[in-house]
This record gives structure tokens, sequence and C-alpha cells, in this order.
């Protein structure tokens, strides 16, 4: 970026006017419209906030918009400058939508259909110039208060901002975007309230409208939430309890979203897990599941290789003896391993030495072993997803919304299903729908929520924030363009990989 601003954030957001249709970034041409359907990759916007409370808007190709003094809006700038800047306001009537103000000549941004200009003289749904902006990044994330330094997590039936580490599934959070506003879901499936109590069902008070928070200091950034009486969220008191109290933002009403990296346990044959408890080296001797026997795994994409990261912000390494010791506070080569997936739940656990995780009678956890035999197999058990999101390059997987198949799923959706996600001990999952009904695999290998009993599923990570999916039927489960979710694929490509 280029201009008097100074980049400070950028937050990837869609943009849907009155008329619910997305602002879109043709790739030929440049050209822009407010024609889309649904928020996939051509509808995602990228704001880059600078110190001086202005945006610039960046589509997926990497041009800026851009706005002429007769209202013209071109997107096919690589550097911005004056007429590229905007000045996000937001909407006083509580709904949670966005307009953006031109800096230079005072228009606000509107358009439907083929035509987008820069000419409206308010913020107002006749002129198109008010937006609603759903962020455009995976739903499930964990929650980071940037005053008080510390992650939100579920405890004693309310959230509290008091964690060093978003570690297992109760720092898991499922936003729920409606109307411009967004639900706060727990793990256990309640959402959270004003008031700071957990709630079954949503209604009024579990809405919260998103601004964004830019000034020069670092701990002046982030992002605020507003109930409806036009209070903020924060974290009140020594328990830290969240839920809402000024009509001011501060530091303390300043949060920080973070992806969510999947968390698991592994577990031997013999159903011990692998553990720090003891201290730095890595036992597999421990009998139950706690923070220490939750790992979170990190893919490095140049190496295509996995980080093994510990609650205690150390990653696993072997030393030069082979044995596994959590002690490196970077990435490195040493810290590196693969999953071997099986086909049942379980993997072999590769290092970078080439050699096979395994452990010693005793449970020291080592990597000597040139082959796979049972004693390296391990179950490996995702824990922080007790509800899971899956999306994929055309959308969001959710139950059609009509027609006489309501309980079979697609992956073409702009919103998304929450699925619950139940495990067995052996690795395998149950996946089941909001009516309460367990996946299953039809004749014609499309993906129903509508049997009252389980059936198995395996997860498999294959890289950053993706698994594929292994059904019943022995195939992995495949997106079609067209929205198709089927079992049809013998093999893991890139039509079978899914976000998570």
């Amino acid at each position: 970026m280029s201009g008097d601003g100074i980049k400070l954030m950028e937050w990837k957001v869609g943009l849907q006017n009155p008329a619910e249709k997305f602002l879109t970034a043709e790739p030929v041409g440049h050209r822009v419209n407010a024609a889309g359907i649904g928020l996939k990759q051509r509808q995602t916007w990228t704001l880059e906030m600078s110190a001086d409370d202005t945006v610039y808007l960046k589509s997926y190709l990497g041009y800026y918009l851009s706005a002429d003094k007769f209202g013209n809006v071109t997107c096919d700038k690589k550097n911005a400058t004056e007429t590229e800047k905007f000045k996000l306001e937001y909407a006083k009537d509580g709904s949670g939508r966005w307009s953006f103000r031109h800096a230079q000549f005072e228009y606000f941004l509107g358009g439907n259909g083929e035509t987008v200009q820069c000419l409206a003289r308010a913020a107002s749904d006749t002129e198109m110039s008010i937006w609603h902006a759903p962020v455009a990044m995976h739903p499930q994330i964990t929650l980071y208060n940037v005053n008080r330094k510390r992650y939100v997590v579920m405890e004693n039936g309310a959230l509290h901002c008091n964690s060093d580490a978003p570690w297992g599934p109760n720092a898991l959070i499922t936003l729920e975007f409606f109307c411009g506003k967004y639900r706060f879901k727990t793990a256990d499936n309640h959402y959270l309230s004003n008031d700071g109590t957990l709630l079954e069902s949503h209604g009024k008070d579990t809405q919260f409208t998103l601004e964004l928070k830019f000034g020069r200091e670092s701990d002046l950034r982030g992002i605020a939430f507003k109930d409806i009486n036009g209070k903020y969220l924060t974290a009140i008191g020594a328990s830290a309890l969240v839920k809402t109290r000024n009509k001011s933002v501060s530091k303390d009403e300043l949060f920080r979203m973070d992806e969510c990296h999947p968390q698991i346990v592994i577990q031997s044959q013999k159903g011990k897990f692998a553990s720090i408890r003891n201290g730095l080296e890595v036992m597999v001797n421990a009998i139950e599941e706690t923070n220490k026997e939750i790992f979170q795994v990190e893919y490095d994409k140049k190496s295509k290789k996995w980080g093994i990261f510990t609650v205690d912000n150390r990653f696993w390494n072997v030393n030069e003896a082979n044995t596994i010791i959590a002690d490196a506070s970077k990435l490195s080569t040493e810290c590196l391993f693969d999953f071997e997936w099986k086909g049942d739940g379980k993997a072999a656990i590769k290092a970078s030495n080439r050699k096979y995780f395994t452990n010693k009678p005793i449970g020291n956890a080592v990597t000597s072993s040139d082959v796979v035999s049972e004693k390296e197999i391990y179950v490996i058990k995702l824990v922080n997803r007790p509800l899971i999101v899956f999306k994929c390059e055309y959308g969001f997987v959710a139950q059609k919304t009509s027609g006489s198949n309501k309980t079979e799923y697609i992956c073409n959706k702009s919103m998304y299903d929450v699925i619950l996600l139940e495990q067995e001990e052996n690795g395998v999952y149950h996946l089941k729908g909001d009516n309460e009904k367990y996946w299953s695999v039809t004749d014609g290998h499309t993906i129903k929520a509508n049997s009252s009993k389980p059936s198995p599923f395996i997860l498999e990570f294959r890289g950053n924030s993706l698994l594929s999916i292994l059904a019943p039927n022995g195939k992995y489960i495949r997106a079609e363009k067209s929205g198709g979710f089927r079992a049809v694929s013998d093999v893991v490509d890139k039509n079978s990989l899914w976000y998570f």
C-alpha cells in the first residue's frame, strides 16, 4: 500500500447491499458489480485500515477500489492513493451495517446489479449505499482480549477471559452471522447473552454488531462488539466475566479473533495418551485427558508437514538421541512431523529423521522405528471441534432449504450449518445435523442427516485447516461445482479437501 496512511490492520469481509447482493470483482476487465448471490472468492474484499481512520478496499485479485469526482468506480489500481481512500461509518439504527464515504469527494459507495457508483449523498437503503459486512473467514475462532492479554474460555457455565492459551474445546467460539449481527455459540451449544449468561436459544440479547477500531498505537487496535443497548462487550472483575457494560470503547472492549488451530490427543493401542505432564520430555503414559495431553497441530506450508505445539508454548523437538522433548520455542526442521493415515482413524507419525514415532515400555516417546507395526500406530482424536463447520471453494456445507430432500447436504451455500461431532474411542466420528439426526450415505452417495443410528466417518488432516472425510462406504466425500456433496472419491484431491 502507498499513500499517506500507515497500514495497521487488514480485515476480510463480504459487502452485501439491501437487495442481498454482494459487491463482486470480476476477473476480466477489472469490472465491479453488485450482483453476487453468495460470499465466495470474488466477493471477498480486504479492508486495509490506516491510522487516519480511513480504509482501502482491495479485491481478491490485489487491486484497489477507486472512485473519481464523477462517481465512476473502478478496481484496477495496484497502489492505493487518495482516490482509493474511504471513511468507514457504522449505521446508527443498530442494524450492524457499514457504509463507505469517499474521503476526498464525500459521496457514499453504492450499487445494485451491474451498476456500482460513488454518488450517494447518504448511506441508505434507497440508494443501495449501506452494506452488511459478514466476515470472510472460517466462523470457528478463538477470542483474545487486547487489554487483559488473555483468551476467552468457558468455565462453570460462563465465558471468562482468563486463559493464557486457547486450549481445548472450551476455547472454541462459533460465530453465527444473521442480518448484520453476530451470535457467539459455545462448544456446548449455548449462546452468549449481553448479561454474561449462556442461553440455550438465541434472541435479541445474544446479538452483537461488529466494529473495527484502529489507532496508531498497536494496543488500540481490534474489534469491538456492541449489544442491542449500545453497550460493548468486555471482561469484568477478577473472574474476567465476559459481558457488556460501557457505551464507549477503550482497551478493555477490544478483542482479536484468531484462527482456531486443530488440537488433538494421541493415544496408543494400549489406551495411554502422549503427555507433557511430567516435564519437557514427551511420555506416552497418561490415563486421562488434561491440557497437558492436548496438542495443537500447526501446518508448515513450505515442508507440508506439521509442528506439534503444547499448552506451554513449546514445539515437540527430536533431539540427537531420537527422544522427543517439548522444548522448542520456534518451528525448525527437527520439529516437523507427518501423519500417515491408515483409513480407520489411526495414523503413524513420521519425524524429520525419517523414523516413526513410538514409545518405550515405560512410556518415553522416541522416533526410532524404520517400519510401521502395530506399536507405531496411534489413534488421533480431534478434541476442539465438538461443533464443526465445513467449507470448500464453492461455499459452505449445509442442508438444502427447499424441495423434498431438505435433510440432504450440499456444499455451495453462502451460510453454513453447525454440525455436531461425536467421538468414538477408536478415532471414528459420528456427525449429527441440527435436526438431531445422524449423517448417513444414501444409495446415490449423497449425505443426509436422516438416521437415528450413527454411522462411522473418518476425519484426516491434510493441510492448513484442511481435512478429508472418509465415509462409511469407503469413499471420500467430494465437492462438486453444482453443490453436490457426495461420497464418491477413491483418492484425496483438491475437491475432497474441506476447510474446518
